[in-house]
């Protein structure tokens, strides 16, 4: 069970922040790599029971981490701190985490932007930390050395999930002379490491490197932002856009606009799915996956404007995203769809909206109310409520965890699911989405046209959903809805024969195939024709 705590808040005011050390003993780092492609760049040092280093990841997020090590090599205090490359030390973080591991609890403190959530979580005592989406080798090492020093060929390790859907798993690490190797639920590493458990080197997932660095010079740790500007042969301008918003809040964007253009041009908003996304629906952990950048650039070689907003919160748009429900996103949107009718070069009469996962929820919202807009493009949007959409992830997700047993599996969701309820009370976004029923708002979508693309293999939301959306637009009298199912293609239009979130990274390609661009292109530009 989680819950919040005033002890809790206690706890973490009290226990005094760990202090920097100065270089010591086992200082270097590690490099991760598939093939030429860099995933990450980690300096680290060990000295005076102090872990911390540094992380460059995908050269776009920065990740600085600091843990108080114990002599068993258990860890009690863990700090992270996420920033964008270039930010100073001293700068506020995008995101913070401190937790404490107190026995058989874990205490975490989470701050997103100017919000704050205390939680309170049962492990096993010696857990070690360790978050799946972050690539941290120096965590991989310490769960290495944990087993060491616990002894034998084949350790069992308890180590606590940071991120979404906290759990306590085991690790086995097998151990035989100067390797190791470690299974964490669906991560794998073989390792080269020395007696102390240290990691020299291996690979991961098969087909990820590690290599172990005696010096990490600061030039492999500076990050490049991303580049939203067009490319060279572009037949559109890209335009920086800030738009202040009715809550107060400044949302950053691009505008791509036609060049040469006789009059002015139609023009489409995209909406970013349910994570903190930039203006590409791109987070800081999504490797290159930029569909929107690519939808702005297909649409505009058609005459087409394309808005894209950073998400509240992030990258150059201020306020804070964690507080923020779907409604409230989508008077986002509607900000932006403003902001586009009063540039003369937008014809404010032929406007669009592009969303993606929870952008398929808000499009429809913002359509009931707005039906001057000429249509809305629904990538993997649902049409059951969020509980219904929660409960199918979490049971294809235990159903990919082969840890747990078949016969577990109810027990396991039914435990899952209980924690996931605890969290309704402190989380506005939470407590929204599980109960919002896109059907009522699809129903008031009568005048607007509605394009439906669903990927088979989507195991963020069930594939079925398109049908089920595309019945209720038309049950209220809506004569323009088409669906386009695409086969071997994944939550979010990559192909992918499996579909497994959790695989994502390990994909061959994260370019958006022309089938599912040129479905989106086609109809757009037919329904904003003059």
């Amino acid at each position: 069970m989680i819950r919040s705590s005033a002890a809790a808040l206690l706890l973490l005011a009290i226990t005094p922040p760990l202090q920097a050390q100065a270089p010591g003993s086992g200082m270097g780092g590690f490099l991760l790599r598939r093939g030429s492609d860099t995933l990450s760049v980690e300096r680290s040092t060990r000295s005076g029971g102090v872990l911390e280093g540094r992380i460059l990841a995908r050269k776009r997020i920065a990740l600085t981490f600091r843990a108080a090590v114990a002599a068993d090599a258990t860890l009690g205090r863990l700090e992270l701190q996420v920033r964008q490359p270039g930010v100073p030390d001293d700068a506020r973080p995008r995101q913070e985490v401190t937790a404490l591991f107190r026995g058989d609890s874990v205490i975490a403190e989470t701050r997103d932007g100017d919000s704050a959530r205390v939680e309170r979580m049962v492990t096993r005592p010696g857990a070690l930390p360790y978050h799946p989406q972050l690539p941290m080798i120096s965590l991989l090492e310490q769960i290495v050395m944990r087993a060491r020093m616990l002894g034998g060929e084949r350790v069992q390790v308890p180590v606590f999930l940071l991120g979404s859907g906290a759990r306590t798993v085991d690790a086995t690490v097998e151990l035989r002379g100067d390797s190791a190797r470690v299974t964490l639920g669906t991560i794998a590493a073989q390792l080269a490491v020395d007696r102390d458990g240290r990691i020299l080197g291996g690979r991961a997932q098969g087909d990820q490197v590690i290599e172990r660095l005696a010096a990490v010079p600061d030039r492999l740790l500076a990050g490049q932002a991303p580049d939203y500007s067009a490319p060279a042969d572009a037949p559109y301008t890209a335009r920086e856009v800030r738009i202040a918003t009715a809550a107060g809040h400044t949302l950053a964007g691009t505008l791509t606009i036609p060049r040469n253009a006789t009059g002015p041009v139609p023009a489409v908003v995209t909406i970013t799915g349910s994570s903190p996304q930039d203006r590409d629906n791109n987070s800081p952990y999504g490797g290159p996956y930029r569909i929107f950048r690519q939808v702005a650039d297909t649409l505009g070689r058609r005459g087409i404007a394309v808005l894209r907003l950073d998400d509240r919160g992030v990258g150059e748009s201020t306020g804070d995203f964690a507080s923020a429900t779907t409604a409230q996103r989508a008077d986002d949107i509607r900000a932006g769809i403003a902001y586009l009718r009063t540039q003369r070069e937008i014809d404010g009469r032929r406007v669009a909206l592009v969303g993606l996962s929870e952008g398929g929820l808000i499009a429809p919202m913002i359509a009931a109310t707005d039906p001057a807009l000429r249509g809305i493009v629904l990538l993997a949007a649902p049409a059951s409520t969020g509980r219904e959409i929660m409960e199918y992830q979490l049971r294809y997700g235990i159903e990919q965890t082969g840890s747990v047993a078949p016969g577990q599996r109810d027990s396991v969701y039914r435990a899952e699911m209980a924690k996931l309820d605890a969290r309704i009370p402190r989380e506005p976004w939470l407590r929204f989405f599980l109960s919002y029923d896109p059907l009522p708002a699809a129903a008031r979508v009568r005048r607007v046209p509605v394009l439906i693309l669903h990927g088979t293999t989507d195991r963020n939301v069930p594939p079925g959903d398109a049908e089920k959306l595309a019945r209720a637009f038309r049950r209220a009298g809506n004569g323009d809805v088409t669906v386009r199912m695409f086969e071997g293609v994944n939550h979010i239009f990559l192909h992918d024969p499996d579909g497994n979130p959790r695989r994502y990274e390990a994909l061959p390609s994260f370019v958006v195939g022309p089938q599912v661009l040129g479905a989106i292109a086609d109809w757009t530009a037919a329904h904003l024709a003059r």
